[in-house]
């Protein structure tokens, strides 16, 4: 006897939460997004903020949590670390060394938001599924 399952009942389907990037839902898109740029947005107070919705957010192993948790202020150390470089080291060398130095500068926070970028899509990758908890 082969039997054919039953139709489908006609009231609603279920409800199946709406993803976004990378498959997680807006709310873990915007705990990611805010941990990685909340403290340049809103410079310490904004990582906090962030780190408050990062760490009881579901989804991610602990190790996630302490590796995004880090990417802010290491981020702002190494720029803090590139200017002083720049500013302290190299500039007092003169005009050609300084103006290239300069130059150099002003490239990195473009490269930082690629890399901030990255760490941001890394993140949401590694989000845990509930099959694979």
């Amino acid at each position: 006897m082969n039997r054919t399952p039953p139709p489908a009942p006609n009231g609603p389907a279920p409800a199946v939460p709406r993803t976004s990037m990378r498959g997680c839902t807006p709310a873990q898109t915007t705990a990611v997004v805010l941990l990685v740029f909340g403290g340049f947005l809103l410079p310490v107070v904004g990582w906090l903020i962030g780190l408050a919705v990062w760490l009881p957010a579901r989804g991610w192993s602990g190790r996630a949590k302490v590796a995004g948790a880090l990417v802010w202020p290491l981020a702002a150390l190494v720029v803090i670390l590139t200017s002083a470089v720049a500013y302290w080291l190299v500039l007092p060398l003169g005009d050609p060394v300084s103006s290239v130095a300069t130059s150099l500068f002003l490239l990195v926070p473009g490269s930082w938001l690629v890399l901030l970028l990255l760490a941001t899509w890394a993140l949401l990758g590694t989000r845990r599924t509930e099959q694979g908890r």
